[in-house]
């Protein structure tokens, strides 16, 4: 600003003076041409001279305040930036988390500090203001500090570890030191930073004495683990003990199955001493140790009671300490120092000794456990090469077996070709007969029905004759067929809905005869409120006709036949969870969360023993005798082919549902009677049930109205 107005001003100075010479040139030329008087002239000259100087002055001035007041306002602004400089600096000095402490480094004295630095010295900056560096420090440090001193003097900066600080209260903390010298022209200042590190300090050093008896105590573990002999492992345990310590002697004493204590291992431990740690009904000075279950030690074993009147060579000793050795939460031991000098031994070395003892006391309990392995080794060795003797007449065993069960297996495959040629052959010759059948069955019913053996009653007899027998031979071939069908899974079934009251009233209206006959009732027990079951009326109406005409067959003459039926689900046919699996393996399994309606068909007749119950299902087989069947005259009162049940086994399975028997037993005179139960699927959307669930119940339970005596 200041330059720029001297150029200004000389500018004008310059303008001015041509401006005066340009009229004292003309003044001049004027008074040449027109001859003024000289007087005149120098009148004139003197005028614009005078007037030139007093432009020139006043312009001077003029300039020269405007500069002042240039100057005065950039002295101003400095001034500002000065005052914001020193309040950031203070702010910063303030706000630092540090305590910061500047000193003239000539004369040592203390210029400025922080907040920080008086709350961690205590105290005040008026006082601080007139202490040195060196009087904060105590005589032990001074030497350290002045180092450092020396060191920011000659390099400019300079840093310390582990300088002790004394406070105004006299309690003393260690610091560490950041320094570095500040040139400021007319003085140098040495900024110094100042952190308290006691904490610290004492962490590294808790840090390195941990790692110390960590590095000890892995040592110890490391040797002792290399060997599994037990004595190896207790002498290498103490003598490793011994040098971490930098102890004279120990010993390792371990608790027998008596519960005293027994020396096991001992290095440099006079004899007399050793018998006198332990000696007492109560185990001695070691019994303590392992009763208490913690540490223990003395700085002189003499002032021990009981450790007096030894002899001078035991009587040497000095430091004690002691350990229980543990396994499992058990007292197995007592490991134990000694020195011959006096020895306060740490809580921290107490620690180390305790730890070190937790671990050996699994290592010794490992030990242990090997040397039983070992024996058991030797002995199962022992069987070994006995049970190796007879390896090779295991391994002729073993390919007899092998040879054996592939003949069972090709037996096997034999038996089932030969039942695939059965089951042919029963189709073909089953196929073969309904022809010649069709037509002796038409052939009688048109002989019956002609004339011409109206006056003949022993041909119409024969005739009658022939004709039931073949009606009986085409129901046999029917029943067959089914069979075979039902074996080969080619039946077909067409499913749909239906109400089983629907089933069993077309059933029941083509026994009316017979039951009419024999003064049998059949009683039909909660049908109408059940909901529709899936599947084919056909196969409905013949199972329920064949478990009707079976039931019938041994059903005395004016007994009854009890009907009913419930919806059922996994959780209902849990109790029969095991006679369900004797009658179909693969069912419970496939039962899920779908509903099933159970129908049971029960007679008071002579039952069916346990041993036949599964069996009665199987193609051809007939059970009991004829004389417990029944006392009617009809066809219900034969044996049979054996092939109704196995017919409504397979039919029920094509369905998806089971069915099965439930017999106390075969007892003519009691009557048990038999019960035979089909569980039909009910509709997909029927997970659940629709209506209450009928507690499981034994189907032969209570009376059946209408039984005899």
């Amino acid at each position: 600003m200041s330059v720029r107005n001297d150029r200004v001003y000389l500018i004008v100075v310059s303008v001015s003076a041509l401006l005066v010479l340009g009229v004292l040139a003309a003044s001049f030329v004027v008074y040449r041409r027109h001859d003024f008087p000289l007087l005149d002239f120098l009148a004139l000259v003197l005028f614009l001279l005078v007037s030139c100087i007093v432009f020139m002055v006043v312009s001077y001035r003029k300039t020269r305040s405007v500069n002042e007041l240039a100057h005065l306002h950039e002295l101003m602004q400095y001034q500002r930036e000065l005052d914001k400089i020193a309040r950031r600096y203070r702010s910063l000095l303030e706000g630092a988390g540090n305590a910061v402490f500047v000193f003239n480094a000539d004369t040592g004295l203390l210029v400025e500090v922080n907040r920080r630095g008086t709350e961690l010295l205590g105290y005040s900056k008026e006082e601080m203001v007139t202490l040195k560096g060196k009087d904060l420090v105590p005589e032990e440090d001074q030497e350290k500090f002045s180092l450092l001193v020396l060191r920011v003097v000659r390099r400019g900066r300079g840093r310390a570890d582990g300088i002790a600080f004394r406070r105004r209260g006299g309690d003393r903390f260690l610091g560490e030191v950041e320094a570095r010298l500040i040139d400021l022209g007319d003085e140098k200042v040495v900024h110094a930073t100042i952190r308290d590190i006691t904490f610290k300090h004492r962490a590294e050093r808790e840090m390195r004495q941990r790692n110390r008896e960590l590095t000890s105590l892995v040592n110890i573990i490391t040797r002792a683990n290399q060997e599994m002999e037990l004595e190896t492992v207790l002498d290498v345990t103490l003598r490793e003990t011994i040098e971490v310590f930098g102890v004279d002697g120990g010993g390792i004493h371990l608790r027998e199955r008596d519960g005293s204590l027994r020396p096991a291992a001992t290095c440099s431990v006079p004899d007399r001493l050793r018998e006198a740690l332990d000696a007492g009904a109560d185990g001695g000075l070691l019994g303590r140790v392992a009763a208490t279950r913690g540490p223990f030690a003395l700085d002189d074993l003499a002032m021990e009671g009981g450790m007096a009147g030894l002899s001078d060579e035991s009587a040497g000793w000095k430091g004690f300490a002691a350990v229980p050795l543990f396994a499992k939460n058990r007292v197995t031991g007592v490991m134990y120092l000694l020195n011959r000098q006096i020895r306060s031994f740490t809580d921290e070395e107490l620690k180390l000794f305790f730890s070190i003892a937790g671990q050996m006391g699994i290592i010794i309990e490992n030990a242990r456990l090997f040397n039983e392995l070992k024996w058991k080794s030797d002995e199962l060795m022992g069987s070994f090469r006995l049970l190796e003797k007879s390896s090779h007449e295991l391994a002729l065993s073993q390919h007899r077996l092998r040879t054996n069960l592939t003949l069972v297996e090709r037996a096997n495959q034999e038996l089932e070709r030969i039942d695939r040629m059965k089951n042919n052959f029963l189709g073909m010759i089953s196929h073969e007969f309904r022809t010649p059948l069709t037509s002796v069955i038409s052939g009688t019913d048109f002989l019956r029905s002609s004339s011409s053996l109206a006056g003949d009653p022993d041909s119409r007899q024969v005739l009658d004759m022939i004709h039931e027998g073949g009606e009986r031979l085409f129901e046999i071939v029917n029943d067959i067929l089914k069979v075979a069908r039902l074996e080969a899974k080619s039946a077909t079934v067409t499913r749909r809905a239906l109400h089983i009251s629907q089933v069993f009233s077309q059933v029941v209206a083509k026994l009316e005869p017979l039951l009419a006959e024999r003064s049998l009732r059949i009683v039909f027990n909660n049908l109408e409120g059940l909901p529709h079951c899936i599947g084919d009326q056909e196969c409905f109406e013949e199972i329920f006709s064949e478990l009707l005409e079976n039931s019938v067959k041994f059903t005395p003459d004016g007994g009854t036949v009890i009907i009913s039926a419930r919806v059922v689900d996994r959780r209902a046919l849990a109790p029969k969870r095991e006679i369900l699996a004797r009658f179909n393996a693969d069912f419970p399994s496939q039962i899920g969360d779908r509903c099933y309606l159970e129908v049971a068909v029960r007679d008071n007749g002579i039952g069916v023993s346990h041993d036949e119950q599964v069996k009665i299902f199987d193609k051809f087989y007939e059970i009991g005798d004829i004389r417990h069947h029944s006392s009617g005259k009809f066809k219900f009162q034969g044996k049979g082919t054996g092939l109704g049940l196995a017919i409504v086994k397979g039919m029920v399975e094509a369905h998806g549902g089971m069915v099965w028997v439930e017999s106390p037993g075969v007892d003519p005179e009691a009557r048990f009677g038999s019960a035979f139960l089909v569980l039909l699927p009910l509709e997909e959307s029927l997970r659940t049930p629709v209506i209450p669930l009928a507690a499981p119940r034994d189907p032969l339970a209570g009376d059946i109205p209408g039984e005899g005596a």
